[in-house]
Order: C-alpha cells, then structure tokens, then sequence
C-alpha cells in the first residue's frame, strides 16, 4: 500500500502500479495543480481531492475518514509513506491554504 500526502498527484509511482491490484494507492493531493495525468490516476484507489480552501481540520478529518478503513479492507503486509512538504500552508507549489 502507498499512502501519497503530499500535494501533488503521484503519478510516478501510479503509473509503476498502474495494473498491479496487489498495491493499493491512496492519494490526497490537489487535483487542480500539475501533472494532472489522468491516465495515471485509474491507479489510485482511494482519491482525495484537497483543495486550497480546506483547513487542517477538514484535511484530517478527510483522511481519518478513509485511510482506516482502506487499510482494513485492503490488509497490506507493508505501507509506503510518502510524505512531502508541500501540503504546509503558504507553500506555493501545493498550492493549499495560501498565506493569509
């Protein structure tokens, strides 16, 4: 299973995994920034859609709401992590809750 938080669309590890149903992706990123590849996403299993307007708590609460339960669901033997920095606020290439 790969866990992809950072703010971008992971789409070089999907397109790896593309056709491999023993990965299960699980992407939360910004669907209106690069690369948006559409043929890479048909990998992602779970698809988060973070936008700029959502706060910290409405992030989490986006991944307590499906991360738990795909992992039942899923049982991998093994999680990759992949965790970029940026999903921090301010940060302009994610380009998630701009400085006020």
């Amino acid at each position: 299973m790969i866990i992809d938080l950072d703010a971008h669309q992971g789409n070089g590890h999907e397109t790896d995994f593309l056709n491999d149903e023993s990965v299960s992706i699980v992407d939360a990123y910004n669907h209106h920034i690069y690369p948006v590849d559409l043929q890479a996403r048909k990998a992602v299993k779970v698809d988060i859609d973070v936008r700029s307007s959502h706060t910290d708590e409405d992030y989490l609460n986006m991944l307590k709401s499906v991360i738990p339960s795909e992992i039942e669901s899923f049982k991998p033997d093994f999680i990759l992590y992949n965790a970029g920095t940026d999903c921090l606020a301010g940060d302009e290439l994610g380009g998630l809750l701009p400085p006020q």
